[in-house]
């Protein structure tokens, strides 16, 4: 039944990519999405939001991870909080939770560095292209990188400790421990940590639309929040279903050059 839901809604989907308002056959939805400068920058933003949010993620998730890994007493504690507590909070309320911190009237933020001396006025956060898609790129890092640090854990935590103790033996400092022995342990799960996250962010939504809702401008409109807006907004249902499948030839080329890669990295 499920699959069979799948492929109705991919077929209809499809369907409707290729024909207008009246039902007619066309490709004027693909070639106006084509020629539309709004879909160019929203791309470009797309790139900019992705790369962004999965380096940070994956950078303060395998951090975490690390500090973790070390046996401390209420380690279960201090994992839960960390590593869970992010996740689990609801997109929407997190969404807002980081707006009303980057509010320019009262904000917490701008708040604390102010009184730190870091800023002599507070910031408009979200009111300029380049610093909203800053603020809303630290939101998704905070909110995202707890799934890399708890993939991260998992995996460190498959590390036979005899590889640490011979290689300690052997005169290897912390640093290049870490870069002999725990890289290439990790390797795997680093290769399919930056696949789904990734795919995840691409297809992110909520967190950008309730935080800027795609503003100021252009600034925030990543590809995902444009096309909710076409069918959603602007009722142009035929164009959004053809950007949609642009999108998804691109997720699935993304996902055919990860997987590709990581056969071959297990095939060594």
């Amino acid at each position: 039944m499920t699959v069979l839901l799948f492929v109705f809604l991919l077929g209809s989907n499809l369907f409707n990519s290729f024909t207008d308002k009246n039902g007619n056959w066309t490709l004027q939805n693909y070639i106006d999405n084509f020629t539309d400068p709004v879909v160019g920058r929203t791309l470009l933003n797309t790139i900019v939001w992705v790369v962004g949010s999965v380096s940070g993620q994956l950078l303060l998730g395998l951090f975490v991870a690390l500090l973790l890994n070390e046996s401390t007493k209420g380690q279960i504690i201090f994992r839960s909080i960390i590593l869970i507590l992010p996740w689990a909070v609801l997109d929407i309320v997190a969404g807002v939770m980081w707006k009303w911190m980057y509010n320019d009237m009262y904000g917490v933020l701008n708040d604390v560095l102010v009184k730190m001396h870091i800023i002599r006025d507070y910031i408009p956060w979200l009111a300029t292209e380049n610093m909203a898609m800053l603020s809303v790129i630290i939101a998704n890092i905070w909110k995202g990188f707890c799934l890399s640090g708890m993939f991260f854990l998992a995996g460190l935590q498959t590390i036979p400790i005899d590889l640490y103790e011979a290689a300690e033996i052997d005169g290897a400092n912390s640093f290049k421990r870490f870069w002999t022995i725990t890289v290439p342990q990790l390797k795997p799960v680093i290769m399919t940590t930056l696949m789904l996250t990734t795919i995840w962010t691409i297809n992110y939504f909520p967190l950008i639309y309730t935080m800027t809702g795609g503003g100021p401008g252009y600034g925030t409109e990543t590809i995902v929040t444009y096309i909710y807006k076409l069918g959603f907004k602007f009722m142009e249902f035929n164009r959004s279903a053809s950007l949609s499948n642009v999108l998804f030839v691109i997720i699935f080329f993304i996902a055919f050059l990860f997987l590709r890669s990581i056969a071959k990295e297990e095939a060594r």
